[in-house]
C-alpha cells in the first residue's frame, strides 16, 4: 500500500516476452473473499483448458477485464461521452499491448 492508500504499489517492473517488452507493470494488491478467489481460480482453469496454454490467475483477471470493457462497448450505452471514450481507449490499449498470450474471452 502506498501513501495515497489506494492499494497501488508505487513499484513497477518491466514486462518481458510475448509482445510486452518495454511495458511497465504496476503491482496492485487485491483482497478477495473465498468465493471470489474460487471464481478466479476456476476462470484461470477454464481459460487454460480453452487456450491450451499455461495461463496464470493474473492472465485470467486481465482477460476478464478486457471482456468487461468489450461488453460495455458492445452491449451497453455508457451515457457519459467522456466515460465511453475512456472505456474504448482502455480496451483498445489493452488489445494493442496484449502480453497475455491466448488469454481472452
Amino acid at each position: 500500500m502506498n501513501s495515497r492508500g489506494d492499494g497501488v504499489d508505487d513499484r513497477s517492473s518491466r514486462i518481458q516476452g510475448r509482445g510486452g517488452a518495454g511495458l511497465n507493470r504496476t503491482e496492485v494488491r487485491v483482497q478477495f473473499t473465498e468465493p471470489e478467489r474460487a471464481g478466479l481460480a476456476a476462470l484461470a482453469a477454464g481459460l487454460r483448458g480453452v487456450a491450451e496454454s499455461d495461463l496464470s490467475e493474473e492472465d485470467a483477471l486481465v482477460a476478464a477485464l478486457e471482456h468487461a470493457l468489450t461488453r460495455l462497448i458492445d452491449d451497453f450505452e455508457v451515457p457519459d461521452p467522456a466515460a465511453r471514450e475512456e472505456v474504448q481507449r482502455a480496451r483498445d490499449d489493452l488489445r494493442a499491448h496484449w502480453i497475455r498470450g491466448a488469454a481472452t474471452l
